[in-house]
């Protein structure tokens, strides 16, 4: 029977990709212009640049911060993407493989473990836990400018 780790990596790992395939979700349906549209407000991103930069976050947290992955991210280039959904739904793919195989072969002691990250040194917990919430708070966006461009689409 699993331990308690065992069954807090397993839930981890499914929320985590549980929300980066919802925050990707949020494109299906859109016209090109819809999945790259962006509110009036100031900095407002699209849902395109809203999933390119969650699965970039947690790319990170997951494969090199918590098991020391080196990782071929420049996070100011999340920002500036623009195009169709297709590329976006094979990297979806290929990082929630990667997140998964990798939360499911973690050692449990791996957790506890103290490690460094950019705000000075975290646990495995830590770094997992950021990742559901920065990616929680990316897919409510999403959803929310989602609607709002399903709306915009309807006054038509």
């Amino acid at each position: 029977m699993p331990g308690i780790t065992d069954r807090e990596i397993s839930k981890f790992r499914d929320d985590l990709l549980w929300l980066l395939r919802h925050v990707c979700g949020t494109l299906d349906g859109l016209t090109e212009a819809e999945i790259n549209w962006r509110p009036a407000a100031k900095d407002a991103n699209s849902r395109l640049v809203l999933a390119t930069h969650t699965l970039g976050a947690a790319e990170a947290h997951v494969l090199e911060l918590l098991a020391g992955q080196p990782i071929d991210r420049v996070r100011s280039r999340e920002f500036t993407v623009a195009g169709g959904a297709e590329p976006l739904r094979s990297r979806l793919d290929d990082v929630t493989r990667r997140i998964a195989a990798t939360l499911d072969g973690l050692d449990p002691a791996e957790l506890d473990r103290e490690r460094a990250t950019p705000g000075g040194s975290s646990t495995g917990r830590e770094v997992l836990l950021w990742a559901i919430a920065h990616a929680s708070q990316h897919h409510g966006a999403a959803q929310l400018t989602r609607d709002l461009a399903l709306g915009a689409r309807a006054a038509r």
